[in-house]
C-alpha cells in the first residue's frame, strides 16, 4: 500500500524511517524507468532528478547490482568500488537504493530508527546468502531489527530446474520445503520463503511483506521474467 507517496509498511520501526517505491507509472508519467540499462540517458536522468526534488531528500546512493553478497557500510570511510548488492547507513537523509524487476528489494531497520540497510536479492543472492552478510555487519550495533519485502516474484511464477533446487539442498536440506515440482526437472521456486528462512534464522523475527508480485501485477511493476523488461522500478530508504 502506498501512503502519501511513502510505504505504509505496518511495523514496529520508528517512523522516521521512511520508505518509497517506484512502480511503472510514476507522477502520473507512463514508463517511470529510472535504470540506464538500455534506455534513454536524459530520460533517465530526469526521472530520477524528479525524484529528488519532490520526494527524496537527497540524491540516492545507487550501487552497480552484480547478484552478489558484497554489502557496503557507508559510514566507513574509503570505500573503493560501489559494486554491490547492499547498502548499511546511519546517517539522516542519507538515501540508499536497489533496483529491481523480479527480484527482492529487502528493508532492514532498526526498531529504534538508528540505522538501516537495502538489499537487493535474488536466487544468487540467496545462494550466497547477503542476507547473513548484512545482518553480521548490523549486529555490530546491538540494536533489534525488523525487515520488509518489497514487490518481487511470487513462488507461483519463478521457475528453475532441478540442478539449482539440488544445489541449494546441498548448503541446506531446509530449502527443500521451498521448491514445489512441476515436473521431473521444473520447479517452482519461493525465493521470498527462503528470504524470511534466512531473515529468521539471523534472528530477525518480524518480517513484513509486500502482497505485489512483479509478475501478477505487470501492469503497476517491470519485470524481467514476464515481460523481459530491462526497466527497473527503485525502492529507496532514509532516515529523516
Amino acid at each position: 500500500m502506498c501512503k502519501n507517496n511513502y510505504v505504509d509498511i505496518g511495523w514496529n520501526v520508528s517512523n522516521c524511517v521512511k520508505v518509497l517505491f517506484t512502480t511503472r507509472n510514476f507522477f502520473s508519467q507512463k514508463d517511470f524507468n529510472i535504470s540506464y540499462l538500455n534506455d534513454d540517458y536524459k530520460k533517465i536522468f530526469l526521472n530520477r532528478k524528479k525524484l529528488v526534488e519532490t520526494i527524496l531528500p537527497n540524491n540516492p546512493n545507487f550501487i552497480k547490482q552484480i547478484h552478489g553478497n558484497k554489502v557496503i557500510n557507508l559510514d566507513k570511510k574509503n570505500i573503493n568500488s560501489y559494486t554491490a548488492d547492499g547498502l548499511i547507513t546511519t546517517k539522516k537523509n542519507n538515501v540508499i537504493s536497489v533496483l529491481t524487476a523480479d527480484c527482492m528489494p529487502i528493508v532492514i531497520s532498526s526498531v529504534c530508527g538508528s540505522i538501516i540497510c537495502i538489499l537487493h536479492v535474488g536466487r544468487k543472492g540467496l545462494m550466497y546468502n547477503i542476507i547473513e552478510k548484512a545482518i553480521k555487519i548490523l549486529g555490530t550495533y546491538n540494536y533489534t531489527y525488523e525487515a520488509w519485502i518489497g514487490p518481487s516474484i511470487s513462488k507461483n511464477y519463478y521457475q528453475v530446474d532441478k540442478n539449482i533446487r539440488e544445489k541449494f539442498i546441498s548448503i541446506d536440506n531446509n530449502y527443500q520445503k521451498f521448491f514445489f515440482g512441476l515436473n521431473n526437472n521444473k520447479f517452482n521456486m519461493d525465493i521470498k520463503g527462503i528470504a524470511c528462512f534466512q531473515l529468521n534464522s539471523n534472528n530477525i523475527r518480524n518480517i513484513y511483506s509486500s502482497e505485489y508480485c512483479t509478475v501478477t501485477h505487470n501492469d503497476l511493476f517491470y519485470s524481467y521474467r514476464k515481460s523481459k523488461d530491462v526497466q527497473r522500478f527503485g525502492t529507496f530508504v532514509w532516515i529523516s
